[in-house]
Parts: C-alpha cells; structure tokens; sequence
C-alpha cells in the first residue's frame, strides 16, 4: 500500500513498512501523513495509524488542512496511534500536526473538558506522555490550532510513537442523525529532525532518605497530562509551592527509587477551596499509592472529594514489606472531574523515610605463637605472633552508601605489622564475609603491596602513603581499608557482618 506524505511542500508517494527509520540530518522527514490516497477519496487509518475505535477515529473528507481528507475523533474516549518511529539516531525532533475543533456546520463540536483531545508521545520508559492538550471550552468551535513542539529527550528512541486521545464525549453514530458527537480533526502530521537536542532530563534528586518539597519543579515526577498536574502557588505547606491536580483524569507519579530499607512515606495533601484554587465535589476523590514489589499498584489513603474546603491532611504511612525494593514509586491519581479550572487538589512535602545503618566495630586479639613456649602454651613476650580481629555489623535497616565504608587502624607500640601473605592467597589481611542473611554485601581487593588502586593503602607515622616491604615492616604503622559493595541493612531482624583480621609480631 502507498499514502501520499507532504514534506516541504512537494507530494511524494512512498511505501509504508510496518515501522520507520529516522534519518540522519537536520530537515530529515522522520514521518509525514496528510491522510489523503488522491484528490477525492479518503485512504484508511492503516497501516501508518490504528484507531482503539474504528466507530470513533477514523479518516473522512468534512475537513482538512491539505487536499480532501483528515483523520478524526468523535463521540467517546478513543485513540490513533502511530506505527512506531525510529528516532534512536536523531539529534532532534519537531512535531507538527494542524488541529481543528468541530463545529455543527461540517461535524459536531465538543463542549466540556471531558472531551478535551490531547497529543501524546511514547516515551522510553512505554508510558504515554502528554505533549499539549487542547481544550474544548476554551477553543471556539471550528478554530484551528497549529500544533508545533519539540520531542523530549525520552521520546528520542526506537520505539516512538505518537497519538492523538479524545478523553471522551457524548456518543458516535447513529446519534446526530448518523454523524455522532464531539468531533476534533487532525491534518499535516509532520516529524522532523532538527540539529538542536532538547535539553537533557533534569537529575531527579528523590532517594529512599529525602523529601521534594515541589521548589524544584517535577524533576521527581512525570504527569501524564501537563495541563492537569504541574507546580505553582496557590496553596502549599512549606513556601512557596505545592503540586497541584486539577479536571480529573490525570497521574502523577514519581521515578523510581531503591528504597530497600523504606519504613514510612510523609504527604502533605489539601483540598482545593474558592479562596486559591476550586474545590472538588462528592466522586471527585485524589488516590495516593504506591508501587509494590510484584508491579501493582496498591493504595494508601482515598481522599474523598467531598468535604470541606481548603481542609489539610498531614499523613504517615508505615510501609508494608511490599514497598521495600528497589523500583519503589508513588503515584497520585485523580479520576472524573467537572475539568476547565476546577476541582484541585494540593500536594506537598512528600518524603521518603528509611532506616538507617547502624554500624557497630569491635576489636579482639589472641597470641598465636611464643618463643619458647610448649604446646598449648602462649605468651606475649617479644617475639611472638599476635592476631588482631576488627568485625564490623551492621544492625540497622538502612545500607551503607556504596564506597563509603571505611575502615583504619593503627599498629600498637611495640609491634611491627605483617604484609606477608597471612590467608595462603597473597594477602596480608583475612576478609571473612557473614554467612546466609548475615552477608554484608562488600568485599576487600588487594592487587599486590604496590597496587595504588586496590582497596588496601599502608602509611607510615606521618601519614604517607608507603609501599611496605615483606614480610614484617616497621614503617607500616598504620592501614586504611576500603571496601568494595554495599554493606546492606539487618532484615528481618538478622544484622549483616563481615570481619578482618592482620597479624604483627611483638618486639
């Protein structure tokens, strides 16, 4: 099958495989579709799009930007979808797409915000994203909007697709006399690469001991409609902004954070009122949840729309095992509202709360061997071997930071430490991990006396580095290890715990 596409004005008739491939250039057509297959007759949705609805999206000739014909969205909620765009290799892209609303002349014109039609995109992570949003009762029945934007850094990827979602409406055919209700048209979709990359995601600075208190916008957090769920000052609980959810029909939830540990979640939540934002009503309810670790969603509190004004809820939520991995979200989700500016919802301060390491070190030492001592018999007279024991347990919930833990010790007056090889595979220390539930997570590297990247440095009594000689060295009077992994928490009540272990030789 071929569909005719318009880039730079020019009508060209191409094939269409079941997916495109982006170019190369700045000005590359990455994909175009004018929705016309001759001057006359209107082509069907596939294979460049399908429709959730054939009833409801489809192609017909009522109206158009170019030629005869357009795709449209009448009557309920349905989508037309894109196939799938290959933008891995491209600097850039803009998205254009000429929108006109209904109008009783030529179809039937949408009236409430449940019927706004948004542009979404598909983002690397396969959740759909809202690029604008067009709205029914702002927009004059019959009025055009150029839509014109730039994809986002995640809609740069293989998998990009694009789609136009009517959010709902009042009935397709045979209502209206055969035509059906609440209708948006769709023209010129146009894909093109630019040599300008969209600004790199914004580092999100949520983690599994941190609070977002919204003073840096959504770095933490994606909604699927922009239009519904943002940032601003209306109302908030530590100055001077708060999330916001209006109109219903909107998510927001946060990036994923390992929170093995996590043991309860803080929110600030309000309800809107008239005196800074609009109230929502009976049905109109704000549900908070978070992911668990089989994937489900599970909810924590339903805010129920009804009640009064303004009233504010400071909650916490003691976290069940289920929250504890490493892929936890939270999500707001607000259903069905009366939309325009209506029905808010106000969220703030939501921080995460952890358990945190609780590191306790003990230090033993026993004579291994005596000069002239008989069998059984030991002496700490010059000469002999003593064994020092250092164990490290980590009775908290929480982990260690990797490459954080640390550990040093000074060699006693009197005793000369041993950088021989003291566990028979070349290493002056013997590193003892904890067995089962009691494994720390970490591990020693040593790459030989003179290895400055390893995990064992030697100093002397001025604190240089040293390269020691073996097999006793006097110079080596002190030692900092440096582990490898992270030292995880005590869970289910068993702490983690690993050990170290040097010789010297008394003098």
């Amino acid at each position: 099958m071929t569909r005719r596409f318009r880039t730079l004005g020019l009508l060209v008739v191409c094939a269409i495989s079941s997916g495109l491939t982006a170019g190369a250039q700045p000005g590359t057509v990455l994909f175009s579709d004018d929705f016309d297959n001759g001057p006359l007759t209107c082509d069907t949705l596939a294979p460049a799009w399908t429709s959730s609805d054939a009833n409801l999206g489809d192609i017909d000739n009522s109206t158009s930007n170019s030629n005869a014909c357009s795709t449209f969205t009448r009557g309920g909620a349905v989508t037309v979808t894109s196939l799938v765009i290959d933008t891995s290799g491209v600097i850039g892209a803009d998205l254009s797409l000429w929108v006109r609303q209904g109008e009783d002349t030529f179809s039937e014109d949408p009236d409430v915000a449940g019927e706004n039609l948004q542009i979404e995109y598909l983002n690397t992570a396969g959740s759909w994203i809202s690029l604008q949003t067009l709205d029914a009762v702002a927009i004059a029945p019959g009025a055009v909007t150029l839509v014109n934007v730039s994809l986002p850094f995640d809609g740069l990827h293989s998998g990009l697709q694009i789609r136009v979602r009517q959010l709902g409406g009042s009935g397709g055919p045979p209502a209206n006399n055969g035509i059906g209700f609440d209708y948006w048209h769709v023209d010129d979709v146009l894909l093109v690469e630019t040599g300008t990359p969209p600004p790199p995601p914004a580092t999100p600075t949520l983690t599994a001991n941190s609070c977002d208190d919204f003073e840096g916008g959504l770095v933490n957090w994606t909604a699927s409609d922009t239009a519904r769920s943002g940032i601003n000052g209306d109302t908030f609980n530590s100055a001077s902004n708060a999330l916001f959810l209006r109109h219903g029909n909107v998510t927001t939830t946060s990036v994923a954070v390992s929170a093995p540990a996590l043991e309860e979640v803080t929110i600030f939540v309000q309800r809107g009122s008239d005196a800074f934002s609009e109230n929502p009503e009976g049905g109109e309810d704000l549900i908070v949840e978070f992911l668990d670790d089989t994937g489900a969603f599970i909810v924590l509190e339903t805010f129920t729309g009804a009640g009064a004004q303004g009233e504010i809820f400071n909650r916490t939520y003691a976290m069940p095992a289920a929250a504890r991995h490493g892929g936890f979200r939270l999500r707001f989700r607000y259903g069905a509202a009366s939309g325009a500016d209506f029905d808010y919802w106000h969220v703030d301060d939501v921080c995460l709360i952890s358990g945190l390491p609780d590191l306790t070190v003990s230090k033993t030492v026993e004579i291994e061997d005596a000069p002239g001592a008989a069998a059984g018999e030991t002496f700490a007279v010059p000469g002999a071997f003593a064994r020092y024991r250092i164990e490290v347990v980590n009775n908290g919930t929480g982990a260690v930071d990797a490459g954080s833990l640390d550990l040093s010790d000074g060699i006693d007056a009197n005793t000369v430490l041993f950088v021989g090889d003291l566990d028979g595979a070349g290493l002056p220390f013997v590193f003892t991990d904890g067995t089962g539930a009691s494994a720390s997570g970490v591990s020693l590297v040593f790459g030989g006396l003179s290895d400055g990247a390893d995990g064992i440095v030697f100093r002397d009594t001025g604190g240089a580095e040293i390269v020691p000689v073996p097999d006793f060295d006097p110079q080596a009077t002190r030692f900092d290890l440096t582990f490898d992994g992270v030292m995880q928490g005590a869970m289910g009540g068993t702490p983690t715990t690993f050990s170290v272990e040097y010789r010297v030789r008394l003098n």
